[in-house]
Order: structure tokens, then C-alpha cells, then sequence
């Protein structure tokens, strides 16, 4: 039996959240109250260039920067409107034949904002409570994916069919479990009015402009969170879960007893081994029970992830040593890529196995380990070079932009120049000034490690360099010169 515990800490200027199933860090949020856009905000947009050859386009919606629009985005399922014109004699659509430049359109936020690239946006409009979401425009009476008991699914199912609206579809969230229908009545109502006020909203007003906001930060997270498998939600912060306690006053009473106060003199990430977690997860290297470990290394296009035996060695059989390594990474890495929020095309290099079936049983568990993810997850399988592929949907920033900025030194590559290398771009740049400036006498300024090259093993290069210009030139370590570069003027 799976037990969720749900800790938010409130600190100076930020909001962080921390998810623990079992005891074990599974999902961590940072809410840092500067946030420009949020996800499933809605907008009414202005579209302001269409590109045919990427069908997509770019929609104003009022933030710094433009919003980007695919075309498998644009047309909901099920749609009303007669689309015919818009499509080819081969029956694909053109995204030039249903939008123009200067055109109005309601979109809502999908993707957060990444680097140079604005958010992405759909016109399949959703709107979340904390059992159902409704779909307007759309004929869906679905159920979420992770309800996995058999009869709860086929009463939901029952549910959702009788209680869609006409003109909407509706999927029950996995949290609407043994929830009584009058529950989800409710808040089919309250949603389907909620649509009905958006409408209004759009009909008049300057554009772009915000036509829905989702929930502030706390309100999200407890829909998102206080479901029926909650253990406790432990805040440390007195104002906020007053504030908790009133939202649950008037939607769920029934959860007040699992909202607790942190009232104690420690931290309460501390006290819980969250920040210990949140380290490895920013690591390149995690290291697995058995002595084997993983390496993470994520580029533009991919992430890949390294299996490796460490210190691990087995009792039998390479194979079987293979296997168990195997067996234990798959669920490390699974929590790993949830935690982490690694999104996009993942690379897995396990452990060379020959046996098939040895391959299969390491797939397998992977597969039942991503079905605990939120995120749409898909293990593909295991291509003829014996690599896993795996993909998962990108809604939010990976932790580590979050957390850490780019190494000004590497350039993001996580590797630099060799202190050699270094200290002798430095030789060159000091021959290049001497050359100009005829100087005499120079005072260079370099990183520690640089300097223990340049007084070390180059020192009698560094002399020469002197010699032949007619030159003094002192070198000196200093801490505050960024390393790879150097601070040079000539001395008196």
C-alpha cells in the first residue's frame, strides 16, 4: 500500500513543495511568486504569424513572449465548425487556410516557457477541478488511465456518460475514487458555469488580455494533491494552512484532520531527508543500492541515461549480476526522470543482457515503474543495440533549471579547459599585448590553478617568452579572476 505525504515549506520569497510516497522524495515544486504565465491559464490572442511550413504559428497573448500554436493543436475532436476548406485534396489540414495574421483566438497554456521559447498553447480547451475535467467543445466521457480498480472504473464510467453535458465532454480524475455522484455533479456544474463566464469574458475587451487564471500556487496544489490516498499535507507556515483549512471549510471537510502545522524549531526539509533528495536529484550520478550507479547527462535533444556496476560484482553469473543491476536501475530511474521532470526523448543504456528473456523482465519493470508518473510516459522498448527509448511529455521545466544556472566556465557542457590549456592561451595573449604595447614590465593576474601551471611546469617557457621581448613578467594567483581568463597591465 502506497502512502503519500505532501510537505510545503514557505520561505523568503518562494513556495516549495515536496511530494513523499513511501517515505521517498517522488515530486518536488518551487513557486518563486515572480511567475509570468502559469500553466492552463486561458487568453484571448491575436495571431501574429502564420508559418505554413512549420503549420504553426505565433499568437500574442500579452507576455513578453509570443505563444506558439502547432496545428495538431488548433482543431479540437469533434469540433462543430465546418473545417472542409481548410483542408488539401489529400485531406490534410493547412494551418494557412484556418488562421491569418491579425486573427482572434482563445487559447490556454500547455507548456511553459523555455529559454528563448515562449509558452505553448491549444485551442482544446480544458478546465480541471479536483474529480473531473471538462472538455467544452468536445464529446468525451472518459476516465483517467491510473484508476486501475476494476469495478470503481466501470461505475465512473457510468457516471461520467450520464452526467456529460451537452456539448462538453468530461474525464474523471483518479482522485474521484469511491467519490458519491452528487460530488461530481457539483462540480460538473461549477466547472460548466466557470466556461460559461470565460465565454462572456471573450466576447468584448481589448486583446490580448487574460480571460482565466489558474488558481494561485496553494489552491493548486491542494486540488492537485488532497486525494483519497493522502497521508498527511504538513505545512510549516500558520497563515497558509489557516488558508488550507477555509478552502477545505467549503469543498472537503473531511481532509481537515490530514492538514497538520509544523510547529517545530528545525527545518522542516530537513527533518523529513527532503534536502538530501533534492541534492542527488541534481547530480549527474546517483548511486543504487547494490554499488551500481547512474549517470544522467541531458542535451538540447535527448537525455541519456548510463547504467553502470560500480562496485557491484555479483555472486553468480555475469548475467544474473546484469539482471539484478538492471531490475534495481529501472525503478531508480523512473523516479529519478519524475522527480527530476525530465521531459522529451530519454535514452536508457542498460547492462548488457543475452538472455531475451532477461530483457523483457527489465522493460517490464520499467514500464510498471512509469505508471506511478503524472506526466504521460511511454516506454517504447529496447532497440537491436540493446538501448531503451522512453518518452515523456513536456509540461514543465526540468528541477535543474530551477535550481541551477549554466557554468560560465564550460558553457554548459560540464566539462572546461585544462589549467594547461588554459595557461597557455595565456601565454598567448601575453606575447600579443607585449607585441603591441613594447611594454617592459608586466604584472598578469590569473586563477590559482592557472597560476600553478604557469609558476610550475611553463615557468621556464614563461621566462623565454620574457627574454625574447625584453620583458619582466610577474605572474600572481588571485581568486577573484574568473578562471580561463586573466587581468594584465603594465608594471611601474
Amino acid at each position: 500500500m502506497m502512502t503519500k505525504d505532501v510537505l510545503m515549506d514557505a520561505g523568503l520569497g518562494e513556495i516549495r513543495l515536496a511530494v513523499l510516497q513511501n517515505g521517498e522524495l517522488a515530486e518536488f515544486y518551487i513557486e518563486k511568486g515572480d511567475d509570468e504565465i502559469s500553466l492552463g491559464n486561458i487568453y484571448r490572442g491575436r495571431v501574429e504569424r502564420v508559418l505554413p511550413g512549420m503549420q504553426s504559428a505565433f499568437i500574442d497573448i500579452g507576455i513578453s513572449k509570443n505563444a506558439f500554436l502547432h496545428i495538431k493543436d488548433l482543431l479540437p475532436e469533434g469540433y462543430k465548425d465546418n473545417h472542409a476548406l481548410a483542408r488539401r485534396s489529400d485531406g490534410h489540414q493547412q494551418i494557412g487556410n484556418l488562421l491569418k495574421a491579425g486573427q482572434e483566438l482563445t487559447v490556454q497554456v500547455i507548456k511553459e516557457m523555455s529559454g528563448q521559447k515562449g509558452p505553448r498553447v491549444t485551442t482544446r480547451i480544458s478546465l480541471p477541478g479536483r474529480f473531473t475535467v471538462l472538455l467544452p467543445g468536445r464529446n468525451t466521457a472518459g476516465i483517467s488511465r491510473r484508476m486501475e480498480d476494476s469495478e470503481e472504473r466501470k461505475r465512473l464510467k457510468e457516471l461520467a456518460r450520464s452526467l456529460k453535458p451537452e456539448g462538453f465532454g468530461i474525464i474523471i480524475r483518479t482522485a474521484a475514487r469511491n467519490v458519491p455522484a452528487e460530488w461530481l455533479r457539483d462540480e460538473i456544474k461549477e466547472l460548466t458555469e466557470k466556461w460559461e463566464m470565460i465565454l462572456k469574458q471573450q466576447a468584448g475587451g481589448p486583446v490580448p488580455r487574460c480571460l482565466y487564471s489558474e488558481p494561485d500556487f496553494v489552491s493548486h496544489m491542494v486540488r492537485e494533491h488532497l486525494t483519497p490516498d493522502l497521508n498527511r499535507f504538513i505545512v510549516n507556515d500558520r497563515d497558509i494552512w489557516e488558508r488550507i483549512n477555509r478552502l477545505l471549510d467549503s469543498a472537503s471537510p473531511g481532509f481537515r484532520p490530514r492538514v497538520e502545522f509544523f510547529d517545530k524549531d528545525y527545518d522542516l526539509f530537513e527533518y523529513y531527508h527532503v534536502e538530501s533528495a533534492v541534492s542527488q536529484a541534481l547530480s549527474r550520478k546517483v548511486f543504487l543500492k547494490s554499488g551500481g550507479y547512474l549517470i544522467f547527462d541531458m542535451t538540447e535533444a535527448l537525455t541519456v541515461i548510463d547504467v553502470n556496476s560500480g562496485r557491484y560484482t555479483g555472486r553468480s553469473s555475469l548475467e544474473e549480476t546484469a539482471l539484478k543491476i538492471n531490475m534495481e536501475a529501472a525503478e531508480m530511474i523512473a523516479r529519478q526522470v519524475r522527480l527530476r521532470d525530465i521531459g522529451g526523448i530519454i535514452i536508457i543504456d542498460f547492462i548488457d543482457m543475452r538472455n531475451e528473456s532477461h530483457r523483457e523482465e527489465v522493460v517490464a519493470a520499467l514500464r510498471e515503474a512509469v505508471r506511478r508518473d503524472r506526466t504521460q510516459t511511454v516506454v517504447v522498448g529496447m532497440t537491436n543495440l540493446g538501448l531503451v527509448e522512453m518518452t515523456r511529455k513536456k509540461v514543465r521545466q526540468p528541477l535543474a533549471s530551477y535550481m541551477t544556472v549554466d557554468c560560465k566556465y564550460c558553457g554548459g557542457s560540464g566539462r572546461r579547459l585544462s589549467p594547461e590549456t588554459a595557461a597557455r592561451r595565456v601565454e598567448k595573449r601575453i606575447i600579443s599585448y607585449i607585441t603591441q604595447s613594447q611594454a617592459g614590465s608586466l604584472e598578469i593576474l590569473v586563477h590559482p590553478d592557472v597560476h600553478r601551471v604557469l609558476t610550475g611546469q611553463e615557468k621556464e617557457n614563461l621566462e623565454r617568452i620574457g627574454e625574447l621581448h625584453s620583458c619582466r613578467i610577474q605572474v600572481l594567483s588571485s581568486p577573484d579572476v574568473a578562471y580561463g581568463d586573466m587581468r594584465i597591465k603594465a608594471a611601474q
